[in-house]
């Protein structure tokens, strides 16, 4: 096929000018093509970006903060095939015989009897004199009568403690007055007694009532106190206790594994209009040294973690911060890294909305991880390892086998392509659960003991100084043991600052696992019922799947 020429050109120099020309102009428009095409890519890459970003930031303001994913009824975990299959001594974990759907239900709304130690008062509620006269004419004889019990409150009482010290001198030589030393008192000289002082500590740091609210409630009966009293109470409180956090981080440190984690607080500072950030960090030891250490660092480097874990030898378990990861490369090996799961998981979790088909796979083969664990918890260490190495293992070698084909084609910049670089350049740590029966898959329990400073943030809002940080620092650890061990924290607290007055205090008996074993009558049951249930609701719902499974291959 011919092409239509509609000139001529006179010469062949100049022909071959203007198809130089036209061929620079082509240059010209290829290159602006190519650039036109980079840049619609890099605003589609940006768009996407974005587009994760806003959706994250609606999510935390408009959405739940729970990281579920609903199943379908019957339906298992997606893309679980290929799992290896449970050990037999899972068909023991069946629903209990009492909590089966089919057996009737006691009627009720669940009420628990009112305790025997609190006080009654009998208030009488009789008939009046004629309705006491039956139609005969007779008067009615009593032949019983019902009671009902109800719960009443007064608000708490405050009561004064006259110390008397009688004075007594000689009449006839004048040698002077005798009288009993003073009683011992948490702040000596003070005017709060160790239950006033049990009772502002435990309201601040673990009812998280500020201290203005405090200084209401208090006038409600008449007593005014200063903000800066109850401060200073604060204060010299904390240094007392101060020994006893010393005691637990030194056993703490003999933990084999700790976990450990920091949350940002405000704090005021004098020299700014504004107020600055500080951090608690939490330090938390194994079952055989359960005890949880806060510290108050003014910033967020490394001077924290590397000065309360110098002498620490065994495995960290962290979300990956640098601080952490520096401080292991410091310790020259003393320190092995754990990394969390839970962390890795959060990063797929925010993704599934532009990527849900590879991020619910990978969800589905995290969430076959955590459904072992749950099996396992309460098994002992060796007998973990073992389940673990025999069924975890092969779901993450799936795991990384699958990241590893999608990171060429996810997108760096995108959430998805984000989390699979967190989750292989952290292989390693996030693997190394499976090396040892003493380890969590995650660093969960560290999150949850930092709910103390989380929601007490919300009430108090900022720290008055670094030494208010201090202070809370200090409270904060010992209300943590007696939470981690179910204790009445007033009770614990009060008993402490009472322990502390006497001129020589065995510190060793105050630690909270050996005062609770001496005072068992303050474990709060209800923590642990409340614990137990919902262990065996997870456990029905396990059961449940398992079942629902069962039935569906059968079916296939």
């Amino acid at each position: 096929m011919t092409e239509h020429i509609d000139f001529i050109p006179d010469d062949l120099p100049t022909c071959q000018q203007r198809l130089r020309a036209l061929l620079e102009r082509f240059h010209d428009l290829e290159r602006q093509l190519e650039e036109f095409v980079a840049t619609t890519e890099e605003l589609e890459r940006s768009h996407a970006c974005l587009k994760e970003e806003y959706l994250a930031l609606k999510r935390l303001i408009f959405g739940p903060r729970r990281e579920r994913l609903p199943e379908a009824p019957g339906q298992q975990h997606l893309f679980d095939d290929g799992a290896p299959p449970p050990p037999s001594v899972e068909s023991t974990d069946t629903v209990p015989d009492e909590e089966s759907p089919s057996r009737k239900r006691k009627k009720g709304h669940g009420r628990r009897p009112i305790p025997d130690h609190l006080p009654r008062t009998d208030v009488p509620h009789d008939v009046p004199p004629d309705a006491r006269v039956c139609d005969c004419g007779r008067d009615k004889v009593r032949i019983g009568e019902d009671v009902t019990e109800q719960l009443e409150y007064e608000p708490g009482k405050l009561f004064v403690f006259r110390h008397i010290y009688p004075k007594y001198a000689c009449s006839c030589c004048k040698d002077g007055v005798t009288s009993a030393p003073p009683a011992a008192s948490p702040i000596e000289g003070g005017l709060a007694g160790p239950g006033l002082l049990a009772y502002v500590i435990v309201n601040k740091f673990s009812d998280h009532l500020p201290l203005y609210r405090q200084q209401d409630v208090l006038s409600r009966h008449g007593i005014f106190l200063a903000r800066s009293t109850l401060c200073d109470w604060l204060a010299q409180c904390a240094q007392g206790l101060r020994p006893l956090v010393e005691l637990m981080r030194k056993q703490l440190l003999l933990s084999p594994a700790i976990n450990a984690d920091e949350t940002p607080v405000r704090v005021l500072d004098p020299t700014r209009d504004t107020t600055r950030q500080g951090y608690f960090w939490v330090y938390i030891g194994d079952d055989g040294h359960p005890y949880t250490v806060f510290d108050y660092r003014d910033s967020r480097s490394r001077d924290g973690p590397a000065k309360i874990l110098k002498d620490f030898r065994g495995y960290l378990q962290t979300d990956a911060y640098g601080s952490y990861e520096s401080v292991v490369l410091k310790s020259a090996g003393r320190i092995i890294p754990v990394g969390c799961w839970a962390h890795a998981r959060r990063e797929f979790f925010d993704a599934r909305l532009n990527q849900p088909r590879e991020v619910h796979h990978v969800l589905g083969l995290i969430a076959q991880m955590y459904d072992i664990e749950d099996e396992i918890r309460l098994l002992s260490p060796a007998e973990r390892l073992a389940a673990r190495q025999q069924r975890s293992v092969p779901i993450l070698d799936r795991l990384e086998a699958y990241l590893r084909e999608q990171r060429g084609d996810a997108l760096p910049k995108s959430q998805y392509g984000k989390a699979i670089a967190y989750c292989l350049n952290h292989w390693a740590e996030l693997h190394r659960f499976t090396d040892s029966g003493i380890l969590e898959i995650d660093n969960n329990i560290a999150e949850r003991a930092l709910r103390l400073c989380a929601i007490g943030r919300k009430n108090w809002m900022f720290l008055g100084s670094d030494k208010g940080g201090e202070t809370a620092a200090t409270c904060f650890s010992v209300l943590a043991g007696a939470k981690r061990h179910r204790i009445e924290p007033f009770a614990y607290v009060r008993d402490l600052l009472v322990a502390i007055s006497a001129s020589k205090v065995d510190w060793n008996m105050l630690l909270p696992d050996v005062w609770i074993a001496a005072h068992p009558v303050h474990v709060l049951n209800y923590r642990r019922d409340e614990a137990e249930a919902a262990a065996n609701a997870r456990r029905r719902r396990r059961s449940i799947r398992r079942n629902n499974a069962k039935a569906a291959s059968v079916i296939s």
